[in-house]
């Protein structure tokens, strides 16, 4: 892609300053032994210049107007677009081509200065000729067509060209590979609408669990599991030591004993009975994981009162009950230590899955309607903005029909691994739901946009080193993306990085890196 291929256009750029020395401390790099931005000992020509972007470099080239029989020295820059640095090793070939045949080639093997290839072209002929800059580094090649270009008989048939554009803002070369920098093509993206809200961290439903005291009595002076260890399901955490009261007899422990078992029952047989409604598709997933965890309590309470039954008759009273984990994964919190005093119902452990999490969002009530469509969501964060959908490994597991009438809020929750999302239980994150299919959308990176004076502009960039101020109305965000109802054309190509670089630049700001002399 180029920027701008036509001479006509871009000629002159520098034709006023081009051959002018630069005054005592001005900017200046030197792209020569000379300090000379183009080689003008052998004609005094107006200098062209080129802007063009292959999938993997771009080229920017000064030269001398073409003369046949006249040498025109070219100050090609390569900045690779992997990570806009400049090309420090590498071949450039400049081709004269006609009717798709090189008439002449010129090469040079490596580069004069940072970034920077150097060519002597002498084209033998005047005519009409495609101009062809090749590149290659290792087993990278890029090949930049920058249309057709005349080589003139004589000085005096170049005569007249029109100035170059003013008004543009200078950023220069070294600048952009000396500080954070790049750009990107303005194209239509697909972009979704989302909604704001708040999201809290939360462990699934069927990953999380809480170990609570099955009765009175006082923690055993055994070594506990602690936070961040990993358990399997039924690894004892701690063991407790009841305390049995005065009134308390075998007759009463049997009776606890046969409701707990009937409690267990009858929680098995729920967990059967909903897990076939749930294949049929008549209830929601809430409903068994609900009853699951109904089961896991219920077993609970008849181990403890089998445990007490089996101290009492054993007359072993130190004997203990061992608190099991009841299902695999992550200590999130110990809430006792070894002799603590606790009350049946305390919580004493809380174990979740470590692999998964769960965001809880809160949406205002009159984004409700449109959770039904939500496909995931992404968060401000101040490294950049996370996306959690589909293509993270995320969904969407529940999403409410009603509003809650005391927050007038209502809510979506989005499962996702933990490797790629936040991981602290009970954080609270900003959130954005995404509630419609992705659209094609203009679109440019939010980090191009610039708060100035109240105004979003954009910079957009008219050649290698010259760019321009740019208002533009913006639309809905995608993440790290943004909607352009106005101010920009598809193919345009906007500063991504460093775009605040470029406004101090606009104002003439010497600490901005270091210049040129054209």
């Amino acid at each position: 892609m180029r920027i701008d291929s036509r001479p006509w256009v871009l000629a002159l750029a520098l034709l006023v300053t081009a051959c002018s020395d630069t005054p005592s401390g001005g900017h200046g790099h030197d792209h020569g032994p000379d300090g000379d931005h183009a080689d003008h000992e052998t004609h005094d020509a107006p200098v062209l210049v080129y802007t063009d972007f292959s999938e993997h470099t771009e080229l920017f080239v000064e030269f001398p107007a073409l003369v046949a029989g006249q040498s025109s020295r070219f100050a090609a820059h390569i900045t690779r677009l992997s990570d806009f640095m400049p090309l420090t090793e590498g071949r450039l070939d400049v081709l004269l081509q006609r009717d798709g045949r090189t008439v002449a080639r010129f090469r040079v093997n490596e580069t004069t200065s940072r970034g920077i290839f150097r060519p002597s072209v002498t084209p033998r002929d005047s005519g009409d000729f495609d101009l062809v800059i090749e590149v290659a580094d290792g087993d990278m090649t890029a090949r930049h067509s920058l249309g057709e270009i005349r080589v003139f008989p004589d000085n005096e048939a170049i005569q007249g060209l029109p100035d170059h554009p003013e008004g543009d803002i200078a950023y220069l070369k070294e600048q952009q590979w000396d500080n954070p920098f790049a750009t990107v093509s303005v194209q239509p993206r697909p972009l979704r609408r989302s909604v704001p809200g708040f999201g809290t961290v939360t462990a699934p439903a069927d990953g999380d669990a809480t170990v609570r005291a099955p009765a009175d009595g006082y923690i055993a002076s055994t070594p506990l599991i602690q936070p961040g260890q990993r358990v399997a399901q039924g690894t004892t955490l701690g063991v407790l030591i009841p305390r049995l009261g005065d009134q308390s007899d075998i007759g009463s422990l049997m009776v606890a004993l046969e409701q707990a078992r009937s409690r267990r029952a009858l929680a098995e047989r729920d967990v059967e009975r909903l897990t076939g409604l749930l294949a049929q598709g008549a209830i929601p997933e809430r409903r068994l994981l609900d009853a699951r965890e109904a089961l896991d309590v219920a077993r609970a309470e008849f181990r403890a009162a089998r445990a007490r039954v089996e101290q009492y008759e054993s007359g072993n009273a130190e004997a203990g009950l061992a608190l099991r984990a009841p299902v695999a994964g992550a200590v999130v919190t110990t809430n006792v230590s070894p002799g603590a005093f606790i009350k049946a119902g305390d919580p004493l452990f809380r174990i979740a899955a470590p692999e998964r999490r769960w965001l809880a969002i809160r949406v205002p009530e009159r984004f409700a309607g449109e959770l039904a469509h939500s496909s995931g969501a992404w968060l401000d964060r101040p490294d950049g903005p996370l996306v959690l959908d589909a293509q993270q490994g995320a969904r969407v597991v529940r999403h409410d029909s009603a509003v809650d009438p005391r927050t007038r809020t209502a809510g979506v929750t989005v499962e996702y691994p933990t490797e790629v999302g936040p991981t602290l239980l009970g954080a609270r994150v900003a959130a954005h739901v995404f509630t419609e299919s992705a659209v094609e959308r203009l679109a440019i990176p939010r980090s191009a946009v610039i708060d100035d004076d109240g105004r979003s502009v954009v910079y957009v960039q008219v050649n290698g080193e010259s760019f321009e101020r740019q208002p533009v109305e913006l639309g809905l965000r995608d993440g790290a993306w943004v909607e352009v109802h106005q101010g920009l054309s598809a193919d345009d190509r906007v500063v991504s990085e460093g775009a605040y670089l470029v406004k101090l630049a606009s104002a003439g700001g010497s600490e901005i890196g270091h210049g040129h002399a054209h």
